[in-house]
């Protein structure tokens, strides 16, 4: 019986038998270890990954004598071979990363091929490098850990090598055994013994005898590395070649029950499926679909990159996405070239975003088309750079105060600062950060800057420092005294500077020293105040616990914890308005997750009895807004104890309180977010008992709102967006002048 490889080489043609073999970026001992298991007769499976030229299209038939088909049934010849077939046809290396788990690590194949030569050189420029390295260095990661032989296709002629060059630098850093079918047939084409014509009948896909040559250099290859002495393979991955292919290692596909709009005009579910996608394990939904002039919906997603799937055709029109509020980005899906047939795209919409949650909207693009009656669809949403904590990257790079002598400080009490929010001042200039939302805006010049922190009680700080409107973030770690200096320098000329702080105060606390500013720089006079005041007091709501969480709720890491993202914050915002956040995640009026009540801290600089009290602000709030009760309901709902008989009484003096501070502000008292006022009739009762005592006692600046959004979690950043809408729509019609 012939042994695997003289078995292989009998079955070439006459037309390639003392050919060069395809050359080989490495020796791979992975490989060789797979092959061996096939020649002593031992199973395998085999698995490729790529476009349409993996799944055969323009063969005859497609599944059967395809390149990949060919090469699985020859090595079938020898050993037992089962074999995956997870070509998608317009499928790119992005959006294989987002079906590589269920259609090929889940079922631990022992070799695979990956093929996306032609498709990534239409893939964004910014993406495709790093999400084929991310491609196989999820492959090679995983629990059980395949060969990987990387197979680079061209178009006809060698044409257009971009991509394919990428990944011929990638497939030699992980040391893998690589074909580069095009270079080798060019190599053919120039000794005079092939053509390329011969090989295709049209510029992108082989023909049949093309997935015939093609599987001959896979063969070639995989003989060749056979015979190649290679290493040990290595125990560890080495550092990625392009620092984004980690967010690519970690993503996230919404399709299906993942994507539903939380706010939706003219969408219905349906629009065309992939076909060969929905036929590979866990199958493909329907999207969202359209054929509404004025569509417009709003997802709920997750990634420091944002795509869209789509289909194009020439009978489609185009949609507008765009993330949170970032530029608006076309998906193209009328095109021209598309005549009788469908393409599939995967357009970036949103790059460079904050770890955490995000905002999809998405919208019918007003064109040529309008009233057409075409319609436009998206099938699914594809998050990459769903990081863990230690992975988050930083705009800011951390310093001893020793690294940035000779910069001109200026203390955290200058008055030059525009602070929003309770803050403590310590002796020696600085201010402690403890409500989440607090605020500090400063103008500056120079071209650098650091930020002096000190970790006060608590945890992990996390806030948002926006320079120029651009917003970076910083998370504290407890390290001690230290400067935290924007990395990239900023151009010359006049900045804006705004730190927020995320973190509600029961979590963590942080003292701001001061500013440094490198040479030449200045402080300028404080930007303007802005024209209204908002102050909220509520609980684990109204601080936005958890809004960005995927999930379930969790408290382990608060970088998806974001105050500033809270419902309260989104109001002042969209008003234009100072924000002042009093929040404390499980405090209430009569019961508490913890140990005080909001009537205890509610006027101190930090969310403990002993912190010092507040002085009166100089400008008091226009409007005090109080969302509390979740936690009165849900404490003892979940010991089997009653609700608090005495809870309108004191709900009612703690307001008495905040009016006896702010004796001609507007008072508006708030319920909702979550369900308690659903379920214990007894709260709204109370507002409306307050709202009607106070009004017959002459206080006329009191308003009730029970919000309609609301989650039986806590909220996500999209339901507190909903909360926003509300609010900002009572306040308007009926609070402010």
């Amino acid at each position: 019986m012939k042994r695997l490889w003289e078995c292989l080489f009998t079955m070439t043609t006459a037309a390639t038998i003392g050919m060069a073999t395809p050359a080989a970026s490495a020796a791979d001992a992975r490989l060789q270890q797979v092959l061996k298991r096939l020649d002593a007769g031992q199973p395998i499976m085999v698995a490729a990954i790529g476009g349409s030229i993996t799944t055969g299209y323009a063969a005859n038939p497609p599944r059967e004598r395809g390149w990949a088909a060919q090469v699985a049934a020859r090595l079938g010849r020898w050993g037992p071979v089962r074999f995956i077939n997870a070509g998608v046809s317009g499928t790119d290396s992005a959006a294989a990363v987002q079906r590589l788990q269920s259609h090929v690590l889940d079922a631990e194949p022992d070799l695979v091929f990956v093929e996306f030569g032609v498709n990534d050189q239409w893939l964004d420029e910014r993406v495709r490098a790093a999400s084929y390295e991310a491609l196989l260095r999820r492959l090679l990661s995983a629990p059980k850990p395949p060969a990987v032989v990387p197979l680079m296709l061209t178009q006809q002629g060698n044409r257009f090598r971009d991509a394919v060059d990428q990944q011929l630098r990638l497939a030699a850093h992980y040391g893998l055994t690589a074909v580069d079918f095009g270079q080798w047939m060019q190599g053919r084409v120039d000794s005079g013994q092939g053509r390329w014509e011969v090989l295709y009948d049209e510029p992108v896909h082989p023909n049949q005898r093309g997935h015939d040559t093609i599987a001959q250099a896979v063969i070639e290859s995989l003989e060749g590395a056979m015979k190649t002495g290679a290493p040990a393979v290595a125990a560890a991955l080495p550092e990625p070649l392009h620092a984004r292919a980690r967010e690519y290692e970690h993503v996230r596909h919404f399709a299906g029950d993942d994507l539903k709009p939380w706010r939706h005009h003219g969408f219905v579910r349906g629009g065309e499926v992939h076909p060969e996608w929905a036929q590979l394990p866990g199958g493909q939904v329907a999207g969202w679909t359209t054929t509404a002039d004025d569509a417009q919906a709003s997802f709920l997603v997750w990634g420091r990159e944002v795509a869209v799937f789509h289909a194009e055709s020439e009978r489609y029109r185009n949609l507008e996405a765009w993330v949170d509020d970032g530029p608006v980005v076309t998906l193209r899906g009328q095109v021209p070239e598309r005549v009788g047939y469908i393409g599939w795209h995967y357009t970036v919409v949103g790059t460079d975003l904050e770890p955490g949650a995000h905002l999809l909207h998405v919208r019918v693009k007003r064109d040529e088309w309008a009233g057409s009656g075409r319609s436009a669809s998206l099938v699914s949403v594809m998050g990459a750079g769903l990081l863990p904590p230690a992975l988050h990257p930083s705009d800011f790079v951390r310093e001893s105060p020793s690294g940035v002598r000779g910069w001109r400080f200026v203390t955290a009490d200058d008055a030059r600062w525009r602070t929003t929010g309770r803050t403590g001042k310590e002796a020696s200039g600085a201010r402690l950060l403890a409500w989440s939302g607090t605020e500090l805006r400063a103008r500056f010049t120079g071209t650098q800057f650091a930020l002096r922190f000190a970790p006060g009680r608590g945890g992990i700080n996390h806030f948002t420092v926006e320079v120029d409107g651009r917003p970076h973030m910083l998370s504290l770690r407890g390290e001690g005294l230290a400067d935290w200096r924007l990395r990239e320098p900023l151009p010359p000329g006049e900045h804006s500077l705004r730190i927020v702080k995320r973190t509600e105060g029961a979590m963590a606390e942080a003292v701001l020293h001061g500013l440094l500013l490198g040479t030449g720089g200045q402080l300028l006079a404080p930007p303007p105040a802005r024209p209204l005041k908002l102050e909220f007091y509520g609980d684990s709501i109204t601080a936005g616990a958890c809004n960005g969480d995927m999930g379930e709720d969790q408290y382990e890491d608060l970088s998806s914890h974001d105050g500033t993202r809270a419902y309260g914050a989104l109001t002042a915002q969209r008003l234009g308005a100072d924000y002042v956040g009093i929040a404390f995640s499980g405090i209430g009026i009569t019961r508490t997750w913890g140990e005080f009540l909001m009537p205890q801290v509610w006027n101190r600089v930090a969310p403990w009895p002993d912190a010092p009290e507040a002085p009166r602000d100089a400008r008091e709030p226009d409007v005090v807004l109080v969302n509390l009760g979740q936690n009165d309901h849900g404490f003892p709902a979940s010991r089997g104890e009653p609700f608090a008989a005495d809870f309108a009484e004191r709900y009612l003096a703690f307001v008495r309180q905040l009016r006896q501070r702010y004796p001609a502000t507007r008072l508006v008292l708030l319920a909702g977010g979550m369900t308690a006022w659903k379920e214990q009739p007894a709260i709204p009762q109370a507002l409306a008992e307050a709202v009607r005592r106070l009004k017959a006692e002459g206080d006329a600046q009191v308003w009730t709102y029970t919000f309609q959004a609301f989650s039986w979690a806590h909220p996500r950043i999209d339901v507190h967006a909903q909360m926003a809408d509300e609010l900002v729509g009572f306040l308007k019609n009926n609070v402010l002048p």
